[in-house]
């Protein structure tokens, strides 16, 4: 110990199987415990480490970084945490320089300067010295803080270390601690450090592109950090955890019992209800995301609250980076939950932030031995290494906490939805029961066609339904036996099409030709389209089994109306909102471009938006009469509606081109 305090020193390593005695050996006496972080060594470090002392970790994702968080995630509690390279070039026994300041209290972090030392000649490159004063020069002009070095020989106190929430994993590690040490507000010194030539090469400033991808992301990570948001400094923060909700990949236990689609909606359901809860208690809410993007989730949730992604690790990692984020932002209190459990409300939340005004952590244990809710009000560490998904989750965090001589608030025992056996504790409007999307399929005389469109519609979390128009031949049988709810309805597809969406079901409807089929995982695109809140209608892309120069034009056409005039037509199963389709009043009563009408009141509401993937229509009529005279026809129906012609003609001039 020194003067009182626990000190412990970090030392990545990699291949130093050489120099290591040296630096062990050279380490004063009063350091409590050195942790050597292997970082995939293929010679005798890991030995010469235990031989000298030390404590090895493996970790062989190389980056000094990751080796950094390694040594890290194994320490035991102390006072201030020293960084030391393994090659000998820095003195170790200049170590009671950098950690004096830190146990007099007059400093929080102190950086080992080389530029304000004496460096040995030879042992720093000159790539080293203007990579060093770039860095320095432009971390003064962004935040007005005027560092000398970004020597990796430094010392922190080990609370503002957590605070910090240390992540990245390789080369920026140095440059990520002392730029988020400002914006912490954290007292920095720097001190004079001699400098020597390593033993050894250099796996960074010794190879040309080490050199190149140490300065690249050093200069990433001095932008980064300028362009986002400065700190909020002080108040309160709530923190939602949750993830963007994808079929197959999130509520994944639940997925044997409901299905992809409806664990989807679930997550999407839950999720929604959480961040109302959050701003009900709170008004600004931050949203940490895993999967989607900032930009996805802001259309998902809107813009009022704060989106971040929650970053790599597990979710004990993920814990501690958001607190340590907040922490580092100046707020006092910070209250995390997650959005598996609906029975949390405003009032618990305003509990939560109540109780830490005299109480160090509160936590909102859950039935299955985890919690809903986790409060500090200020870095701890309790959530590394927990064993999660475990049920002694919230034993081992209490346990900690005792351990760390913090006072614990419990609040009222709630229970989570994970397994198939909580979907029925959900409430009814959290509850996604039967279809996602109804399929449509006005029908007449189509028998050669409606089981390959019907097979193309059925999927997990949809239903379908055929409207016969009166058919001649087996269409309606087929359909039948296919499996398809099929129903009659007058002649006429937007009768036929009107009368389908009377008796179904899902939240979006997709209006489906009966010549033309739907992609493989179409309801992912359909359920990924819709959640941006903006959208309230889509299609595909078009396409046709008819191959040709003709064809290939018409595709292109095709292509340029629909993403760039947002006028897609029904031959690309058009699917909309269930709410926005009742607002307008369902597809209008006309003999032909009924489609191209919908399409136009749709947008008065809303955006309309062009999946990814394609719907492949039938060439039957363009092989039939031609590519260029059906084309002809179709524009005249088009160009005849906006005109204002009467149905009843651009209708004969269908039936003409078409033969019908």
């Amino acid at each position: 110990m020194f003067n009182g305090s626990a000190v412990n020193v970090v030392i990545p390593a990699l291949n130093e199987a050489e120099a290591l005695p040296k630096t062990l050996a050279a380490i004063p006496r009063w350091v409590d415990r050195v942790i050597v972080a292997d970082n995939g060594s293929t010679d005798a470090t890991a030995e010469v480490a235990r031989a000298g002392g030390a404590h090895v970790v493996s970790e062989p994702r190389r980056g000094y970084g990751f080796a950094c968080l390694a040594a890290l995630a194994v320490m035991p509690g102390c006072d201030v945490v020293v960084f030391l390279d393994a090659d000998f070039s820095d003195d170790p026994r200049c170590m009671k320089k950098l950690v004096e300041p830190i146990v007099a209290d007059r400093a929080d972090m102190v950086i080992g300067s080389r530029a304000t030392g004496e460096a040995e000649a030879g042992s720093m490159t000159f790539v080293q010295r203007f990579g060093n004063e770039l860095a320095c020069r432009l971390i003064e002009a962004m935040w007005r803080r005027r560092y000398t070095d970004l020597g990796p020989f430094r010392a922190i106190r080990a609370r503002s270390l957590r605070q910090l929430a240390m992540a990245d994993t390789n080369y920026g590690w140095t440059i990520e601690m002392q730029i988020k040490a400002i914006r912490a507000g954290l007292r920095v010194a720097e001190v004079p450090v001699g400098y020597r030539r390593r033993i050894g090469q250099s796996k960074i400033s010794g190879t040309i592109t080490g050199a190149a991808r140490a300065g690249a992301k050093i200069l990433w990570t001095i932008f980064r950090y300028a362009l986002s948001p400065p700190p909020a400094g002080g108040g309160d923060r709530l923190i939602v955890l949750s993830r963007y909700p994808l079929p197959g990949e999130t509520k994944t236990r639940l997925i044997p019992a409901i299905g992809a689609v409806n664990a989807a909606r679930c997550q999407q359901r839950m999720t929604e209800h959480a961040v109302t809860v959050a701003k009900a208690a709170a008004g600004e809410v931050e949203f940490r995301y895993a999967g989607g993007t900032a930009a996805k989730v802001r259309r998902w949730l809107g813009g009022t609250v704060i989106a971040k992604a929650q970053g790599p690790g597990d979710l004990g990692r993920r814990l501690d980076r958001s607190f340590g984020e907040a922490f580092a932002d100046g707020c006092a209190r910070v209250v995390l939950i997650g959005a598996d459990t609906p029975g949390v409300t405003a009032p618990i939340l305003a509990e939560a932030a109540a109780a830490l005004d005299d109480h160090d952590v509160v936590l909102g244990p859950a039935d299955d031995g985890g919690y809903y809710l986790i409060g500090l009000r200020q870095p701890a560490g309790l959530v590394d290494r927990i064993a999660w998904s475990t049920s002694t989750v919230l034993a081992e965090t209490t346990a900690r906490a005792r351990e760390a001589g913090l006072s614990i608030r419990m609040l009222d025992r709630l229970s989570d939805v994970d397994l198939p056996g909580d979907f029925d504790r959900l409430p009814t409007a959290l509850k996604p029961t039967g279809p996602y999307v109804s399929v449509i399929i006005p029908a007449l005389n189509e028998a050669a066609r409606i089981g390959a469109a019907i097979r193309s519609a059925q999927t997990d979390g949809a239903e379908v339904i055929v409207v016969d128009g009166g058919s001649a031949d087996p269409t309606a049988s087929l359909a039948a036996a296919a499996g398809a709810r099929v129903i009659r309805s007058p002649r006429g597809r937007a009768t036929q099409m009107n009368a389908g969406a009377a008796i179904a079901t899902g939240e979006v409807l997709l209006f489906l030709h009966a010549d033309t089929t739907l992609p493989t995982g179409y309801l992912v695109e359909v359920f990924q389209t819709m959640f941006d809140r903006r959208v309230v209608a889509g299609a595909f892309g078009f396409d046709t089994d008819l191959p040709g120069l003709a064809m290939g034009l018409i595709r292109r056409l095709v292509r340029f109306r629909s993403e760039n005039m947002g006028m897609p037509y029904g031959d690309q199963a058009l699917f909309v909102r269930r709410t926005a389709f009742d607002a307008i009043g369902g597809f209008p009563d006309m003999p032909v471009a009924e489609d191209l009408e919908f399409i136009r009141r749709v947008k008065r509401i809303g955006r309309i938006a062009i999946a990814p993937s394609t719907a492949v229509t039938s060439g039957r009529r363009w092989a039939g009469f031609g590519a260029a005279r059906t084309t002809v026809v179709n524009q005249m129906v088009v160009v005849g509606h906006l005109l204002g012609v009467s149905p009843d003609r651009p209708a004969k001039w269908y039936r003409s081109g078409h033969g019908t």
